[in-house]
């Protein structure tokens, strides 16, 4: 309690310091009726205190379920975050303060966490992209693709697109050619490696594109979509890449990231529809 206590002191300095307008707490609730050390999930209590005055909060409570996360990773604290901007607790462009002791069992004793709420944050929460994928990969694709749509390769604009989700989506797919990614350990093949980012730069100049299972692991390139896009209600003027996407995330429970060669926007799909431009 002695720790928890230092962070909650130090938590309420540092807000201060940096004119944040929330902190929020996040604590695991144990259960009896189960035995949370064999779930795959556990139970946190999320405080949330909202600046309403120069020296006053307003608190709000609720319980909500994560996945069990792992040594090291915050996926599931943005995750959490995400779930108070859904219930509109936080909004874009507040800057939030998040902590949290070690009974989230992420190794550390202690965290204090702050976190900018972005437009690409704000966008991933309220259309509920984050649902079935994790907000990691969700984001790691979104900064790549704008990277692309930035720099091009080689002084040329690049057109190409992320489909993201289960092997479902597998059997709308076809080679265009060899897939380069074929052979590789899983775990070499991470959408959030660091490493990958430049070799991603490269085969975008590919036709097709990039199918990723919802686990971040990149399965293949240069990958035409084989689907009928006839029935779909989709803007006059929409390429073949557009359509494709469109009806792939139409059919499946995925989420396509394109980018747009000619207009240099990227472009987010959900469930046929377009939800995101940036």
């Amino acid at each position: 309690m002695e720790i928890e206590s230092s962070i909650g002191d130090a938590a309420v300095r540092l807000a201060n310091d940096v004119k944040a307008n929330c902190i929020i707490s996040l604590e695991r609730v144990f259960e009896d009726e189960i035995n949370e050390e064999d779930s795959l999930y556990l139970n946190i209590k999320v405080t949330i205190f909202k600046k309403s005055k120069p020296d006053a909060y307003n608190k709000w409570e609720y319980t909500t379920r994560i996945k069990r996360p792992e040594p090291g990773s915050i996926a599931p604290i943005k995750n959490l975050l995400m779930g108070a901007i859904n219930k509109k607790y936080i909004s874009k462009g507040e800057r939030v303060i998040c902590t949290q002791g070690e009974s989230l069992g992420t190794g550390f004793k202690g965290m204090i966490f702050m976190f900018d709420v972005d437009s690409i944050f704000f966008n991933i929460s309220t259309h509920k992209l984050a649902d079935n994928i994790s907000s990691e990969i969700i984001e790691t694709v979104i900064d790549l693709a704008l990277e692309i749509s930035r720099e091009g390769r080689e002084g040329k604009k690049v057109g190409t697109a992320f489909i993201i989700g289960n092997k479902d989506i597998l059997q709308y797919t076809k080679q265009l050619i060899m897939n380069p990614f074929l052979g590789y350990p899983e775990e070499s093949r991470k959408i959030t490696d660091p490493r990958m980012k430049e070799t991603l730069k490269e085969f975008a100049q590919l036709d097709g594109v990039f199918i990723i299972e919802d686990n971040g692991t990149i399965l293949s390139a240069g990958t035409y979509i084989d689907i009928d896009t006839t029935k779909l209600e989709i803007p006059e003027g929409l390429g073949t890449r557009h359509r494709c996407c469109a009806a792939i995330t139409h059919n499946t429970d995925a989420i396509g990231v394109l980018v747009s060669e000619t207009g240099g926007r990227v472009k987010v799909f959900k469930k046929g529809k377009m939800v995101m431009t940036l």
